[in-house]
């Protein structure tokens, strides 16, 4: 790598921040427009890919990734270390430390620099002179220019890779404020915190309308009101099908305890979104079963399989993952397929239903890491690639690097939050992992998908010692989904815990039966909790409710 510039001529940057621009060339300045760009191909690549999204940490293993993708992950990851280690002290020899990194993640501080990316005229590719250094950095820059005006208008006959995933078209309109003044201008600000939460599923397109232009077509309406309840405000949301004949399929009332207008209407967004996002999966996922299988496209194949993913009906669970594989396939760069292919090859070991584990603990990973680097800004799949590192994998940093990483990009997604407190779970950061699943299930009650948080809930809480807070839930889960073999063990562990081992046989009968395999030294090897005590504390509940 050539040499930023002399530490006698660079000047500080605590007077101002470096400029980097990222178009047809790239560009580094210091506040005096003098050029600190690096040498190099790859360290070059480093700071563009760190520019895209300032502040937010990239995990070290999807960088490694995109830069020696055809090299095993530790030589990967060791050339990657290198690389960041010159650069940053070259960067700082020239009194630029723009660059933070800690065990898991490489970020580029976003009050330091300031980002340009211009428009770029029609066929003009995105930063030219760093392709070719690696097929996946090549995917990355194809996919950076997407959004832009420019690439939107290239020939068809140029574009060589699949379309775009159909985003679903929601038409967001201004709450109305039918509590007057009472309210003040809390109508607006909670609509603009909707349409904030809501653009920030990958899964939604979200429309408004502008005046001078024609209205938009959507295929879904959200509509609502502002009222008070006492002397209490509180939202009526509604969601029209437009393209299905203008009937309501979706309603809520969305009462938040925070009355100050910022907190109450981020909540009021917060909760929107997430149950927005669930009610469209279910819908968008009816209307894939309407076309044959065969004529389906990949979205609508990962659509058409989520809610058997869930049920856990063995046979129907096995179909399901038969046909993400064939979604995979069909669309090899559809990182939704790729997340829920590794989700479900999550629950197909914590089900204790592989047949080949070490091979589904590869696929989950493999799975993982493409969603991620498919769509790096794709919240569900960085939560999945989380849980996959740490329930699978027992990397619990990476674990909680990825689902912190997914909480910043959407704060309204229950499966972050859940996923989350798993990760601080297996940390043995009991009391963090609690709040986060409870926050999971704020935001999304009485869901019927929520058996997976709350068996997570049940797991810390006999972990903390409260176990009979620990039955309570775990009854309630099983109640719902008496398939799911974490909420049994759960549950086993805390009855052994009170001395209920009668109690427990009936339980223990019926995790035999869905995992025939399992044992108490079985579980210790696979479980990924990082503190003895924890484990121990697991061990010994299910050892006095009789688990051999």
């Amino acid at each position: 790598m050539s040499s930023v510039g002399s530490p006698q001529q660079a000047p500080s940057v605590i007077d101002g921040r470096l400029r980097i621009r990222l178009a047809d060339t790239m560009q580094i300045t210091d506040p005096g427009g003098r050029p600190l760009l690096p040498g190099g191909p790859r360290p070059r690549a480093l700071i563009a890919l760190l520019a895209l999204a300032p502040g937010q940490r990239m995990p070290r293993r999807l960088l490694a990734g995109l830069l020696w993708s055809g090299t095993e992950a530790r030589h990967g990851l060791g050339r990657l270390r290198d690389v960041l280690h010159d650069l940053r002290a070259l960067l700082s020899a020239a009194g630029a430390d723009i660059i933070g990194a800690d065990q898991a993640t490489i970020w580029l501080d976003p009050d330091a620099v300031a980002v340009e990316i211009p428009v770029r005229n029609p066929g003009w590719p995105f930063l030219p002179e760093l392709r070719g250094i690696d097929p996946q950095l090549d995917d990355w820059l194809d996919r950076a220019g997407q959004g832009d005006a420019a690439n939107e208008a290239r020939p068809q006959a140029d574009r060589t890779t699949p379309s775009a995933p159909r985003r679903t078209s929601v038409l967001v309109m201004p709450l109305s404020n039918l509590a007057g003044a009472r309210a003040g201008h809390i109508d607006v600000a909670a609509t603009d915190a909707i349409l904030a939460a809501l653009s920030a599923l990958r899964s939604i397109s979200v429309l408004v309308e502008m005046p001078g232009r024609s209205p938009p077509s959507p295929d879904y309406m959200l509509a609502g009101n502002i009222h008070l309840a006492g002397q209490r405000p509180q939202v009526s949301l509604r969601l029209v099908d437009v393209a299905g004949g203008g009937a309501v399929v979706w309603s809520s009332v969305i009462a938040p305890e925070e009355t100050g207008p910022s907190g109450f209407a981020e909540e009021v967004a917060a909760r929107a979104c997430a149950r927005l996002e669930h009610e469209l999966l279910l819908l968008e996922a009816e209307r894939a079963t309407q076309r044959p299988l065969a004529e389906a496209s990949a979205q609508e194949m990962v659509l058409r399989v989520v809610p058997d993913i869930y049920r856990l009906e063995r046979d129907a669970f096995e179909r399901a993952g038969k046909v993400l594989v064939a979604a995979t396939r069909r669309d090899p760069r559809l990182a939704s397929a790729q997340a829920w292919l590794a989700y479900w090859n999550v629950l197909m070991v914590g089900q204790g239903w592989a047949p080949l584990e070490r091979e589904a603990l590869a696929v989950a990973g493999q799975a993982a890491e493409q969603a991620v680097l498919l769509d790096p800004r794709d919240a569900r799949g960085l939560a999945i690639a989380g849980h996959v590192r740490g329930f699978l994998h027992h990397q619990i940093p990476e674990a909680l690097a990825l689902t912190r990483q997914a909480l910043e990009i959407n704060p309204a997604l229950p499966a972050a939050w859940t996923f989350s407190g798993m990760a601080h779970a297996y940390a043995g950061e009991l009391d963090t992992a609690r709040r986060h699943l409870r926050r999971a299930l704020a935001l999304l009650p009485r869901n019927p998908h929520a058996f997976f948080t709350e068996a997570g809930l049940a797991t810390v809480e006999m972990l903390l010692g409260n176990h009979d807070a620990a039955i309570g839930v775990g009854r309630a889960v099983l109640q719902i989904q008496p398939r799911f073999t974490a909420a049994l063990r759960a549950q086993i562990a805390a009855l052994g815990h009170l001395g209920r081992a009668e109690d427990a046989r009936p339980l223990v009968r019926g995790l035999l039966e869905l995992d025939p395999g399992f044992t108490v030294a079985r579980f210790r090897s696979a479980a990924p909790y990082v503190r003895r005590r924890d484990m121990d504390h697991f061990l010994r509940g299910l050892r006095q409710a009789g688990v051999a």
